[in-house]
């Protein structure tokens, strides 16, 4: 198992009912595997969503697509946000329906067909704001039947949502002109194959970008140069092989991607603050 540089695993307390609400300031830089609503209650933050950057104000919405990496900065104090985090098993039919086709399958293969976001003058944003309060009452009141009514409200905002993108079509197609980059394909490729040793101009080859751009982007999009990224996820399953297993240092810097125990041993402390014999002690602890 690998613990991955911004991964996050949700708590979503009902696997068997996949939805979780959030209320936070703001957001680290993260992804996961579900699909997500980010609300601005209050205030004003700026969202990133992969590469892209955007302003978002009180009453302005965001859609997240699963792996995505996101997070929001709070430009304003006593900003509130609102995340709902669900599966989308809990709005896909069962292929039986129209709406599983007309719908969602387009809009989860090809995610970059619909807008991320959409602001609070749209004059899908009343019902939309409606329907985000009576889910998240719902959620927490729980009260019999909560979860067709959380479910009924869910799909409410995608109706709206869906509506929404086919009236701005023309502006939608003038979003998608935009150079979005999206490095999604990317990263879940460094992830996979993280113990093998990944140029700058095989990975922006993989993007179709210059390398010099591509470092730019990339930096831009997850803070690390493209060897820091490697160094990180190498690194987060060292510590836990350390923890988990009884291998020596030696064969755990090998396993991970490290041909040289001391260079290994530097970019641990330098990462974790700590040397690695530090965290095999705790092993034992």
């Amino acid at each position: 198992m690998t613990t991955n540089p911004h991964k996050e695993n949700t708590w979503i307390p009902d696997r068997t009912f996949p939805i979780n609400v959030f209320f936070v300031n703001d957001i680290y830089l993260h992804w996961h595997d579900h699909l997500e609503w980010v609300y601005v209650k209050k205030g004003r933050v700026r969202l990133q969503i992969d590469g892209d950057f955007d302003i978002l104000e009180q009453g302005d919405l965001a859609f997240v697509h699963s792996k995505q990496l996101h997070r929001a900065e709070q430009l304003e104090p006593d900003t509130q946000l609102v995340c709902i985090v669900f599966n989308e098993a809990l709005v896909r039919g069962n292929g039986l329906d129209i709406t599983e086709h007309h719908y969602f399958l387009p809009y989860l293969h090809l995610k970059h067909q619909w807008p991320r976001i959409v602001k609070n003058q749209e004059s899908c944003m009343q019902p939309i704001s409606l329907s985000f309060l009576r889910l998240i009452e719902e959620f927490e009141n729980k009260q019999p039947g909560y979860e067709l009514i959380v479910k009924s409200e869910l799909l409410h905002i995608f109706g709206r949502y869906f509506r929404h993108a086919q009236q701005e079509g023309s502006q939608i197609r003038m979003f998608h002109q935009r150079d979005t980059h999206n490095l999604s394909s990317l990263l879940e490729l460094l992830r996979e194959h993280y113990r093998d040793d990944i140029s700058v101009t095989e990975a922006a080859r993989q993007v179709n970008l210059s390398p010099n751009y591509f470092c730019s982007v990339f930096k831009k999009m997850t803070g690390k140069t493209l060897k820091e990224y490697v160094h990180t996820l190498r690194i987060q399953e060292a510590e836990l092989l350390l923890l988990t297993t009884d291998y020596r240092v030696s064969e755990i810097a090998e396993a991970v991607g490290f041909s040289n125990l001391t260079y290994f041993g530097r970019i641990f402390k330098k990462i974790k603050n700590i040397p690695p014999s530090d965290v095999r002690k705790m092993k034992s602890v």
